[in-house]
């Protein structure tokens, strides 16, 4: 009996997309495949994984809920794999499993899912190595990252309220998906509703920002509002990064804040900062401009006020980009994308460019479609637009149309709408451009 079931083998799969639905869609296929046979249950002896790198084998039998030495059979392994699927931890989940005299052992080939930095947002009664620690010693992986979506986020919900609880605060814990100020990288915020902290101070390490005017300013506004981690790299991003970038200081960063209780309810926060080196400018070569010349894309340079070995202002240098990303835009190459990649030469402390150009396809007008006018509004609307059909489509034009020139082309009737919606509606084989207007 024993050697026939160390020859007998079961596999499963099971897909992140519809988690549950899908598991026991497939767990039925499963038994409906081997004609309803059932395994006899056995001790698990082993759990192994492969293709994570983000978990070991020890920590996916505890996401799984498998433990050594309990009696599994294949529901149970199934139901391992439902549950490593819903922890949103894996973007895909297999598993293997054999029977032989030492018990029976699993192996399960994953692919890890997309993990984000978690972040608590107002939460300074707990640090991210408590929250660590805590669900470590709980028997739930972590590592200071979690999934989009899965019941994972659900138990770092709960751990923290549990924490809460015991220092006495009492809030709701929830998560939300958000952008990280000043970036493209997404984190997992966690925020507690009901217990209200609020920021006593605010200071940085660094003696620029302290003595800034504007930052300083800022900084009167946020002292006694609702403490939050996101409102502050906000406003690192939005005020102080500036202040640094105007002075030259192009690889200026910023270190996670330093968070202090001030009583149970405010806190006093410091920001660190390093400044790094002021830079020159060393000037730009550009790689792959036809549309405009070399000579073009330098009088946008000298425009923003820049010239060799005279101080880098980053916000101009930043301005540069856009003005270039705009210049392309005006011609119809609304495709164009503007790759600039820096040079810091610590020797001399300059700062050289290096900008790779993909211009794309020109476009033409297409059509232009109003939605949500009456006869008279729409007819005023069209005799205001000034980019005809066939005409090659200017979209810094366009923008300017949507933000001001519609509006102002309405103005004086008597339902003369405020929201506008709009959307460009590509046809790349004519190599045209539909713009598409809606008034509510």
């Amino acid at each position: 009996m024993l050697r026939r079931q160390s020859l007998h083998r079961r596999f499963g799969r099971i897909s992140r997309s519809a988690v549950f639905c899908a598991a026991l869609l497939f767990s039925l296929l499963h038994w409906a495949t081997v004609h309803a046979q059932t395994t006899p249950q056995a001790k698990l002896f082993a759990v192994a994984q492969n293709g994570s790198r983000n978990f070991s084998s020890a920590e996916v039998a505890e996401v799984g809920g498998l433990q050594k030495g309990a009696l599994v059979d294949q529901p149970a392994i199934q139901a391992a794999a439902n549950r490593l699927a819903g922890s949103g931890l894996f973007s895909s989940v297999r598993y293997q499993y054999s029977t032989d005299v030492n018990g029976l052992s699993v192996t399960f080939q994953l692919q890890d899912a997309l993990l984000f930095p978690v972040s608590l947002d107002n939460i300074p009664w707990v640090t991210l190595a408590d929250l660590t620690t805590a669900l470590n010693q709980a028997g739930i992986p972590f590592h200071g990252t979690a999934p989009a979506a899965g019941t994972i986020n659900g138990q770092i919900a709960q751990q923290l309220q549990k924490m809460l609880e015991a220092k006495g605060v009492h809030a709701t814990v929830a998560y939300t998906v958000s952008a990280k100020p000043g970036t493209d990288d997404e984190i997992i915020q966690f925020k507690a509703a009901g217990a209200e902290v609020k920021l006593a101070s605010l200071q940085f390490t660094d003696p620029l920002a302290s003595r800034d005017p504007a930052v300083q300013n800022g900084v009167a506004s946020l002292k006694n509002q609702p403490y939050s981690v996101a409102a502050i790299e906000r406003f690192d991003f939005q005020t102080v990064q500036p202040v640094y970038l105007a002075h030259s200081y192009l690889q200026v960063t910023f270190a996670a804040p330093v968070v202090q209780l001030a009583g149970q309810d405010a806190v006093q926060v410091t920001v660190p900062i390093t400044p790094g080196p002021a830079y020159l400018w060393g000037g730009v070569a550009w790689n792959g401009n036809h549309a405009y010349t070399t000579a073009d894309l330098n009088s946008l340079v000298t425009a923003a006020g820049l010239s060799a070995g005279q101080p880098a202002d980053g916000n101009k240098i930043v301005a540069i980009w856009k003005s270039v990303r705009e210049a392309y835009g005006h011609r119809g190459y609304i495709d164009a994308t503007v790759e600039p990649k820096e040079n810091f030469d610590a020797a001399t402390h300059s700062a050289a460019y290096i900008v790779n150009i993909s211009e794309g396809d020109q476009y033409h007008m297409g059509k232009l479609v109003l939605s949500g006018l009456s006869i008279d509004a729409e007819r005023r609307l069209r005799a205001s637009w000034k980019i005809p059909q066939g005409q090659v489509f200017d979209q810094t034009y366009c923008d300017f149309f949507i933000s001001k020139g519609a509006t102002d082309a309405l103005k004086g009737l008597p339902a003369a709408q405020d929201k506008i919606g709009h959307y460009l509606q590509k046809n790349p084989q004519q190599h045209t451009v539909d713009v598409m207007i809606d008034f509510e």
